[in-house]
C-alpha cells in the first residue's frame, strides 16, 4: 500500500487494523451467506426433483485449484515475509470469528 509520508511510520499498524476489519466485515457476510447457501441447496433439490436439467453442474475440485493459485500469486507479489503473512492470517481470522459470532 502507498501511504502518505507522515503515515509510513504507521503502515504496519493500518494494515494489520484494515486486516482485521476486512475479517470482521467478511466474518458477518459470511454468517449471512450461510443462510443463502442453504436455501440455494434447497432450490437445487426441488429443481432437480423436478427434473430441470438447465441446472450446471459444479466442479469443486476446480474451484478449489483456482482459489489456491490465485492466493499463491497474490501472496507472492507482496513480498511479505512468511510471519508477516501468518500474524496477518491470524488477526483475519479473529477478525472473521467475531464477525461470525457478533454478525
Amino acid at each position: 500500500m502507498i501511504y502518505p509520508s507522515y503515515l509510513e511510520p504507521y503502515q504496519n499498524y493500518i494494515t494489520l487494523a484494515l486486516v482485521f476489519v476486512d475479517g470482521l466485515l467478511f466474518g458477518m457476510v459470511a454468517k449471512k451467506a450461510i443462510v443463502a447457501i442453504v436455501l440455494l441447496v434447497v432450490a437445487l433439490l426441488i429443481a432437480s426433483f423436478i427434473d430441470l436439467s438447465f441446472i450446471p453442474k459444479v466442479n469443486f475440485s476446480n474451484i478449489i485449484t483456482g482459489l489456491s493459485n490465485y492466493t499463491y500469486n497474490y501472496t507472492s507479489s507482496l513480498h511479505l515475509s512468511s510471519i508477516n503473512v501468518t500474524f496477518f492470517l491470524i488477526v483475519f481470522i479473529i477478525g472473521l470469528g467475531i464477525g461470525i459470532w457478533k454478525g
